[in-house]
């Protein structure tokens, strides 16, 4: 047989042994877990996501999984473990992150995260996805865990929001700039991400002193309307606890009808020691409070 005709008769194969796969499998029911590569879009630019897919054909409830800063660790063990839990776990980088279009900010990143909440509950991208838009919840990491915390005060539909030893990057006005000591390492070290596109840590420190107030979780803590919280801390100084995360934890258990968790895990700063603790931890919460 000839090359050109056996390559063709091998395409052919192929193609009728995937379509009858795919017909197949839909006639017996099955939905593998699977992931899907997404383009979500934010005020006219790009931005790479991931879908990690439960089995089953849903529609599933749903994390949105938000990584901090820059986003070296990304939680990836949460998002398989959640995922044959029965959730559908949601990664994306923000504008200006890791390759997406446009350049960073932290309010960008806010944005950012609306923009994806809106696409996620779209009938026919939740339809999809085997999304239940009814039962969005925010998980997030360091800076992520910030835009955890304001993606639920922000938006109403959002079920639940875990912050995983998150910030408050306005944390009295100044976050981490308030001090010379901190506001020194955090320019040098935003000096240092060339990651984040258009990003340095003049910029860093500006959009902080002048939005300062506007980003501080604290005084948007009455907007939880009782939605569930947690806080997952770690014991280190990465995230100062006194200044971010217990005045955070105060307000949002002050609020009316509060239904506010929180756990402290001794490790660094990204539970290098306690993966599966944490992940324990943070299930225990989404699955008895979120689904």
């Amino acid at each position: 047989m000839r090359p050109l005709l056996l390559l063709t008769g091998l395409f052919i194969l192929l193609i009728t042994s995937f379509t009858a796969f795919e017909v197949n499998g839909k006639a017996r029911g099955e939905y593998p877990a699977t992931i899907v590569e997404l383009t979500l879009a934010s005020y006219g630019k790009r931005m790479s996501g991931l879908a990690y897919l439960a089995k089953g054909p849903g529609p599933h409830p749903t994390i949105l999984l938000l990584h901090g800063y820059p986003g070296n660790e990304k939680n990836l063990d949460l998002a398989q473990a959640m995922r044959s839990k029965g959730w559908n776990v949601i990664f994306f980088h923000y504008r200006g992150a890791w390759g997406s279009e446009g350049e960073f900010s932290f309010r960008g990143a806010e944005q950012d995260v609306q923009q994806v909440l809106a696409y996620l509950r779209q009938e026919k991208n939740a339809a999809g996805l085997r999304i239940n838009p009814d039962k969005i919840s925010l998980v997030g990491h360091s800076m992520g865990g910030h835009m955890a915390i304001a993606g639920i005060l922000d938006n109403p539909d959002v079920r639940c929001s875990l912050a995983l030893d998150g910030a408050n990057l306005g944390a009295d006005g100044l976050g981490f700039f308030k001090e010379q000591q901190s506001a020194e390492l955090w320019r040098r070290y935003s000096d240092s991400l060339f990651m984040l596109s258009g990003w340095s840590g003049a910029k860093a420190e500006a959009e902080i002193r002048q939005y300062g107030p506007e980003l501080d979780l604290v005084k948007r803590s009455g907007k939880i309307n009782g939605r569930p919280v947690m806080l997952i801390a770690a014991d280190t100084e990465v995230i100062p606890m006194d200044q971010h995360i217990k005045p955070l934890l105060a307000a949002l258990t002050a609020t009316k009808n509060s239904r506010v968790f929180y756990r402290l895990i001794e490790d660094d700063h990204s539970f290098s020691s306690s993966r599966e603790h944490l992940i324990a931890v943070s299930a225990g919460f989404l699955n008895g409070q979120c689904r």
